[in-house]
């Protein structure tokens, strides 16, 4: 069995390489974006739900 010395640098999705600085990024911008407390996440999934059956 081969294994490979080299850390893939891969950390997005396969195929579309991102760097660990690029990464990072990202989660820091998402840490400054809008989080809903469980009741809204649940109000606005029931939203989307009854919006779908239509």
């Amino acid at each position: 069995m081969k294994t490979s010395k080299d850390k893939s640098k891969n950390l997005a999705t396969p195929g579309k390489p991102m760097s660990q600085d690029e990464f990072v990024s990202l989660i820091k911008e998402a840490e400054d974006g809008e989080f809903m407390t469980l009741e809204e996440s649940k109000r606005k999934f029931n939203e989307w739900r009854l919006q779908r059956k239509k």
